[in-house]
C-alpha cells in the first residue's frame, strides 16, 4: 500500500517528484563527467608526454659538409651504436609557389606495427599541413592526389594521421633516395637517449668531420595541464555542491508535500518501519535512476568537452588527438557512489521528520527567520578554521579557501535580509516597501537555490578573473620574450655564416645569440642563460628587481619559490668542479616552465662554464628597415622553420591559452546553467507553498499579471543581491588560485587583473539564463487553481 501510495505521488506530481530525479542526475553527471573529464585527458597528456620525452637526445651532424655519407654512419653502425637513426630532410618548391618539407627515416618497423597509418610505399601528408599548402584533394580518387613541383614533376601522396613529425611531408627513406636521387646521403643522425658513459665513447669515437649536439625540441608545457586539472577539479566539487543544493531543495519540496500523506498513513496503522522500508527502496529507485540518468548527461559532457583537448594538443604537442575515449567500469561505480551520497543526505532530514511528532505541520505555511546567535557561531567557527587551516598545499589551501566559502553562504541570507529590511526602511512607496519586507520574510525558504546561484555565479566570476589575468600576464609576458623583430634558429655548421651574413647587413642594428647551460645549486638542475645584451634584459618580465650597476643574476620565480630567496641574497652555482656566486639582483615570471633557470650578466661566463648549447639569434632591424624572411631563408640556404617572426609564436601561445582554458569557461558556464535550473524548478514549488498570502494578494485585486510581476521583483531582488555579494567573494577567491594556490602547486604566480570584463560578463550570462528559468513557472502559476 505505502508504495504504490508512492507510486501515486509520482504520477500525481511529476514534475516535482521527477525534478527530484533530475537534480540528482544533474549533481551526478556534474561530478562524474568532469572526473571522467580529468581521468581521459591525463591519459592523453601522458601520451603525449611519452612522445615528447622518449625520442632523440642528440643529432650527429657533419661540420661542414651540408650531408653526411653512407660510409661515415656505416662505421659508427659497426662500431655497435645501433641507437643511431639516419634522417633525410629537404625542401622543394611547389608550383602553387609553396615550399615543402620532406622528412624521410627508416620506416619499416613502424609500418609493421601500424600498417593501416604506415605505408612505406607512400608519401604521407596530414589534413592541416595539405591546408597549409592549399593542395587540392581529389574528392572522387583519393589515390591520385599529387603533388606538383615547380619543375612540374607530379609526386603521388596520401593523407595519413600521423602527425607526431610535425609539419612534413613523411617518406620512408628508401622512398626518398627513388624519387629524389639528386638528394644523396643523410642530413643528419638522430641518437636516441644515451647514457653519460655511452655518450662520452660516441664522442671519442666520432670522426672529425662529426659533431654531436643537443637538438631544438618542444619544451613540456606541463604548467599549463596541471593548472587546467587543478581548476577543473575545483569546479568539479564547486558543480557537485551545487547540485546538492539543487538536489536537497527538491528532496524537500517533494516529500515535504508528502509529510500529511505519511501522517495519514501511521494513523492508519502502517508502522514507522514499513514507511523507512518503502522511502529505503524509493532511495534505491532514486539511486539507480540518477545514476543512469547521469551517465549519459556525463557521456554527453564528455564527448563534447573532450575534442577541445584534442586542440590543444595538437597546438601543444603537434599531436593529433581523436578526443575519443573508453569508457570503463569504474565510471558506474562513481556514477552509484556519486548518487549515493546526494540520495542519502537528501534522506537524513526526512528519516528525522517522519519519527516527529509534529509531522503534520511541516506541510503548512510557518514563518520562518534565521536565528542570529546560530548564525553569527557558525560563520565564526567557519572563519576560525579558515584562519588557523594550515596552507602547505595546494590541496590544503583549497579546502582553506573552501571554509571561507562555506562561511559566505552562511551568512548570505542574513545580509540579504538585512540589506532588504533596510532598504525598506527608507523607502517610501507602501507597495514597493511591502516588497522589499515580503521578499525579506522569504530569504529563508529561498536560501538552497539562492545558494547554488551564489555558488555557481561565484565559481564564474572567480575563473574568469583567473583565467583574464593569465591571459593579460601571459600577454605581457610574450611581449617581452618576443621583441626581437625576427628569430633565426640555427643548426650545427650554420652558426658562423648566420652571424657573418647578419653582420654584413645594413638592415640589421643588432643581434644577439641565444645560449645556454646546465649547471646545479643546491643538488638542483638549473637552466644558465648568458645574458650578452640589455636587450636580452628587456625580454624579462621582473616580479621584483633592484638597479645596480655590479654584476649579479636574475633568478626565475620557480626557483626563487623553491629555495625562499629573495633579492639582493647570494646564490651559488656549480658546474663540476668550477662555483659562481652572484647577488640576485631580479627575481622574473617564467610561466608554463616547470624548472629552474638563472640569467646571468658575467661578460666572461661562457669561458667559465662549459657545454653551452646555442639554439639561434634574435634580430632587431633598423627602424623602416625590414629583411623579409624568404629573403633571409634564400641567402642562407636555410629551411622555412628555421626563420619565423614573433608574432606567429605568439599567435600559436595565445592559441594553446585559449584551447587549454576554454574547458574552464564552458564547466563554469555549466555551473550557472544547472544553479538556473535548480531556480527553475524551486520558483513554482516555493511560490505555491506561501499560496494564502499570494491567494490575499489576488482577492485584493492583484491581477495574474500584476501578481507575476510581485514574484519576479522579489525574486530578481534576492539575485541581485547575490550577484552583488558574489564579487568581492569571487575577488578573494581569485587572488587566491593565482597568488597562492598556483605558487603552492606549480612554483610559479601571476598578478591578479582585475576589469569590469569577468564582472559583467558572468552575471549578464547568469541574468540570461535566470530570466526564462523564473519567468515561465511563475507565469504559468494560476493561484485561484490550487488554493
Amino acid at each position: 500500500m505505502v508504495l504504490k501510495t508512492q507510486a501515486a505521488e509520482y504520477k500525481k506530481k511529476p514534475l516535482l517528484n521527477f525534478g527530484f530525479v533530475l537534480s540528482l542526475a544533474i549533481a551526478t553527471s556534474t561530478l562524474l563527467s568532469v572526473l571522467v573529464l580529468n581521468h581521459a585527458t591525463r591519459e592523453q597528456y601522458q601520451q603525449a608526454h611519452s612522445f615528447l620525452k622518449n625520442p632523440v637526445a642528440f643529432h650527429i651532424v657533419a661540420n661542414q659538409e651540408k650531408k653526411l655519407s653512407k660510409a661515415d654512419f656505416a662505421q659508427l653502425r659497426s662500431q655497435g651504436f645501433t641507437q643511431i637513426t639516419p634522417v633525410l630532410r629537404f625542401s622543394k618548391k611547389l608550383a602553387n609557389g609553396k615550399n615543402i618539407t620532406f622528412f624521410a627515416v627508416d620506416l619499416l618497423a613502424l609500418s609493421l606495427l601500424k600498417p593501416q597509418t604506415i605505408n612505406i610505399q607512400d608519401v604521407m601528408l596530414t589534413q592541416s599541413y595539405l591546408d597549409a599548402l592549399n593542395l587540392p584533394v581529389g574528392q572522387d580518387s583519393p589515390s591520385d592526389n599529387q603533388l606538383i613541383l615547380a619543375n612540374t614533376r607530379a609526386i603521388p601522396f596520401r593523407i595519413s594521421p600521423a602527425g607526431q613529425w610535425g609539419n612534413v611531408a613523411l617518406l620512408d627513406i628508401t622512398l626518398a633516395w627513388r624519387l629524389f636521387p639528386e638528394e644523396g646521403d643523410f642530413s643528419y643522425l638522430m641518437v636516441a637517449p644515451l647514457s653519460e658513459k655511452s655518450k662520452q665513447i660516441l664522442q671519442s669515437v666520432l670522426p672529425v668531420n662529426l659533431s654531436l649536439y643537443q637538438p631544438w625540441s618542444v619544451e613540456e608545457r606541463q604548467g599549463f595541464a596541471d593548472a587546467l586539472h587543478l581548476n577543473l577539479n575545483a569546479l568539479a566539487s564547486l558543480g557537485f555542491m551545487i547540485s546538492l543544493f539543487i538536489a536537497y531543495q527538491a528532496a524537500n519540496q517533494a516529500w515535504r508535500k508528502r509529510a500529511q500523506l505519511t501522517a495519514q498513513l501511521r494513523l492508519l496503522g502502517v508502522q514507522l518501519l514499513t514507511i523507512k522500508a518503502a522511502l529505503l527502496l524509493e532511495a534505491l529507485f532514486l539511486i539507480l535512476s540518477a545514476s543512469i540518468l547521469g551517465i549519459f548527461l556525463a557521456k554527453g559532457m564528455v564527448y563534447f568537452l573532450l575534442p577541445l583537448l584534442g586542440l590543444t594538443l595538437e597546438q601543444l604537442y603537434s599531436l593529433n588527438s581523436s578526443g575519443h575515449f573508453n569508457w570503463q567500469w569504474s565510471y558506474n561505480l562513481w556514477a552509484c557512489a556519486i548518487s549515493s551520497v546526494a540520495v542519502l543526505l537528501a534522506l537524513i532530514r526526512q528519516f528525522k521528520l517522519i519519527r516527529s511528532k509534529y509531522i503534520v505541520r511541516t506541510a503548512r505555511l510557518q514563518d520562518q527567520s534565521f536565528s542570529l546567535r546560530q548564525t553569527v557561531l557558525i560563520t565564526s567557527v567557519l572563519l576560525l578554521c579558515f584562519v588557523i587551516w594550515p596552507a602547505d598545499n595546494w590541496l590544503m589551501l583549497m579546502i582553506k579557501y573552501g571554509f571561507f566559502l562555506t562561511a559566505s553562504i552562511v551568512l548570505l541570507p542574513a545580509i540579504l535580509q538585512l540589506v532588504l529590511f533596510s532598504c525598506a526602511y527608507f523607502v517610501k512607496s507602501f507597495r514597493l516597501r511591502y516588497i522589499l519586507k515580503d521578499a525579506g520574510k522569504q530569504v529563508v525558504r529561498r536560501h538552497l537555490p539562492l545558494a547554488a546561484f551564489y555558488l555557481a555565479l561565484t565559481a564564474s566570476i572567480a575563473a574568469a578573473l583567473m583565467v583574464n589575468s593569465f591571459e593579460s600576464a601571459f600577454v605581457r609576458y610574450l611581449d617581452q620574450q618576443l621583441n626581437a623583430d625576427i628569430l633565426i634558429r640555427h643548426k650545427a655548421g650554420q652558426k658562423q655564416p648566420i652571424a657573418g651574413w647578419l653582420k654584413s647587413a645594413p638592415e640589421v642594428k643588432e643581434y644577439n645569440l641565444f645560449q645556454h647551460t646546465w649547471a646545479k645549486t643546491d643538488n638542483d638542475s638549473v637552466k644558465l642563460f648568458s645574458v650578452q645584451s640589455p636587450r636580452q634584459m628587456d625580454s624579462l618580465l621582473f616580479k621584483s628587481s633592484v638597479s645596480t650597476a655590479d654584476e649579479g643574476c636574475y633568478i626565475n620565480e620557480q626557483l626563487a619559490l623553491k629555495k625562499q630567496l629573495r633579492v639582493n641574497q647570494i646564490i651559488t652555482v656549480s658546474q663540476d668542479q668550477q662555483n659562481y656566486r652572484c647577488r640576485i639582483k631580479g627575481i622574473y615570471y617564467e610561466y608554463g616552465y616547470p624548472g629552474y633557470s638563472i640569467r646571468a650578466d658575467k661578460a666572461d661566463l661562457t669561458t667559465y662554464f662549459s657545454g653551452w648549447i646555442e639554439t639561434g639569434f634574435g634580430v632587431f632591424f633598423k627602424a623602416g628597415q625590414v629583411i623579409a624572411e624568404k629573403e633571409i631563408i634564400t641567402a642562407l640556404s636555410l629551411d622555412e622553420q628555421q626563420v619565423y617572426q614573433p608574432r606567429q609564436i605568439k599567435k600559436m601561445a595565445l592559441e594553446i591559452f585559449s584551447q587549454t582554458f576554454v574547458l574552464i569557461t564552458a564547466i563554469a558556464a555549466v555551473l550557472l546553467l544547472i544553479a538556473c535550473l535548480g531556480l527553475f524548478m524551486s520558483a513554482s514549488g516555493l511560490e505555491l507553498a506561501r499560496k494564502r498570502d499570494l491567494y490575499i494578494l489576488r482577492s485584493l485585486g492583484y491581477s495574474q499579471m500584476a501578481l507575476f510581476m510581485h514574484m519576479l521583483v522579489q525574486w530578481l531582488l534576492l539575485i541581485s543581491g547575490a550577484i552583488i555579494l558574489s564579487w568581492p567573494v569571487a575577488v578573494i577567491l581569485a587572488k587566491a588560485l593565482v597568488q597562492q594556490v598556483l605558487p603552492a602547486s606549480f612554483g610559479w604566480s601571476m598578478p591578479l587583473m582585475l576589469n569590469i570584463a569577468p564582472f559583467a560578463v558572468s552575471s549578464l550570462l547568469g541574468l540570461f539564463l535566470l530570466l526564462p528559468a523564473l519567468m515561465i513557472p511563475l507565469y504559468k502559476l494560476n493561484v485561484r487553481a490550487i488554493v
